[in-house]
């Protein structure tokens, strides 16, 4: 009995190391984006990125500036100047393990591409 109850322990444990290091992982990468675009010429559109979610695997990209359809797009998929990164915050979002990216300007309009849902970044969480 004790035996069962020290390996579920040690199950546990385990599991919950995993998933902490998979959300510190995600937080981290989001900074390291952050930091990117502080340095990038689009340092005056104050980009910000965070992990979210319910597995800290939603990338949000925070612009304080008004953005569209096409500034989005190209930012996406780094398309012309907007190829801060290559290949786009697609890229990234691949090369880095997050489900999908929501994008939100300074008039809280918000676009989401993946495996995002709206419901799901409503009351959002960020992950540290």
């Amino acid at each position: 009995m004790s035996r069962t109850i020290v390996i579920a322990a040690i199950c546990l444990l385990s599991t919950m190391h995993c998933v902490r290091h998979s959300l510190d992982h995600h937080a981290a990468d989001a900074n390291v984006l952050t930091e990117r675009y502080a340095a990038s010429r689009f340092r005056e559109w104050h980009i910000r990125a965070t992990a979210t979610g319910r597995d800290c695997a939603a990338l949000v990209i925070d612009a304080h500036i008004l953005l569209d359809e096409s500034m989005i797009e190209a930012m996406h998929y780094g398309a012309g100047s907007y190829d801060t990164l290559k290949g786009g915050l697609k890229q990234f979002m691949l090369d880095h393990d997050f489900r999908g990216i929501v994008y939100k300007d300074v008039s809280g309009r918000v676009w989401t591409y993946d495996d995002i849902k709206q419901r799901e970044i409503d009351g959002e969480v960020v992950c540290r």
